[in-house]
C-alpha cells in the first residue's frame, strides 16, 4: 500500500483574485450555485467567528488514518485549506494539536476534516479556522494508504485541489475552480440585491412584499 501524491497546481489564485471573495459568505456562494456545493451540515466549526477563505489541498485517508494528512501538510503552501475525506469516521482523530501547529507555521488558511479531531482547546488557541464532523480523544493509526491532491468527496461534495473553500459560522461551501469567475459575478449581484432589501426592511417594508410573494388567501 502507498500514499499517492497527485500533481499539485503550480499557481495559486493571487491576493487580488481572492480579495472580492472576502465579502462573500458561504450561504451566498451556495445560493449562486442553485443551493449546491455546501458541505454536510454535520461538519461544523469548533469555534464561533471563523472566517475561512482559500484554495483546497485535498486528502483521502482511510478511516482513522493520519499518514496522508501528515504528508499533505508537509507540502502545503500559504493560503491552502486542508480538505480531508476521512470517510466521516468519528471514532479516531486524524488531526491534533501538533499537526495544527505545523499547518499554522506553513501559513495554511484552514482545516476541514470529514472525520474526527482531538486537542480542540489547543487548536482553538492556534486560531486557524477548523471544521470537523466529530471530536474524540481516541488517537489515529498510521496506515500507509491514501491520496494527496487527488479528487475527493468531502461532506457529500466533490472537491478538487485548487477549488475555492469558503467557511464561516454557517458552514462550508466549495466553489469549483473552473466556475470561480461565473459564481463570483452571481454572488456580487446577490450582495447588491441584499443591500437594497436591507434598506427597504429598515424603512419598514415587509420582506414578503419585497420578494413579491403572492398574497395569502382567507381560510375557508
Amino acid at each position: 500500500m502507498s500514499i499517492y501524491l497527485h500533481a499539485l497546481p503550480k499557481r495559486r489564485l493571487s491576493a487580488k483574485a481572492l480579495a472580492p471573495w472576502a465579502a462573500v459568505r458561504s450561504p451566498i456562494a451556495s445560493d449562486a450555485m442553485d443551493k449546491a456545493n455546501a458541505l454536510d451540515a454535520a461538519i461544523r466549526p469548533i469555534k464561533a467567528g471563523y472566517v475561512m477563505l482559500g484554495q483546497a489541498l485535498t486528502v483521502r485517508a482511510m478511516p482513522g488514518g493520519i499518514a496522508p494528512l501528515l504528508h499533505a501538510i508537509s507540502v502545503a503552501k500559504p493560503g491552502d485549506v486542508l480538505v480531508v475525506d476521512g470517510g466521516g469516521y468519528p471514532n479516531n482523530a486524524i488531526l491534533g494539536g501538533n499537526m495544527t501547529n505545523e499547518a499554522v507555521r506553513r501559513g495554511m488558511a484552514g482545516l476541514v476534516i470529514d472525520g474526527a479531531i482531538r486537542d480542540v482547546v489547543e487548536i482553538r488557541d492556534y486560531g486557524i479556522p477548523t471544521f470537523t464532523r466529530a471530536i474524540t480523544p481516541a488517537g489515529p493509526n498510521f496506515a500507509d494508504i491514501g491520496d494527496v491532491g487527488g479528487p475527493i468527496s468531502c461532506g457529500g461534495v466533490a472537491v478538487n485541489t485548487g477549488d475555492l473553500v469558503i467557511g464561516d459560522d454557517d458552514g462550508i461551501t466549495i466553489v469549483p475552480k473552473a466556475r470561480i469567475g461565473e459564481v463570483l459575478a452571481t454572488c456580487q449581484e446577490t450582495l447588491k440585491a441584499e443591500g437594497k432589501w436591507d434598506r427597504r426592511l429598515n424603512a419598514g417594508e415587509a420582506f414578503a412584499d419585497i420578494l413579491e410573494l403572492p398574497p395569502m388567501k382567507p381560510a375557508p
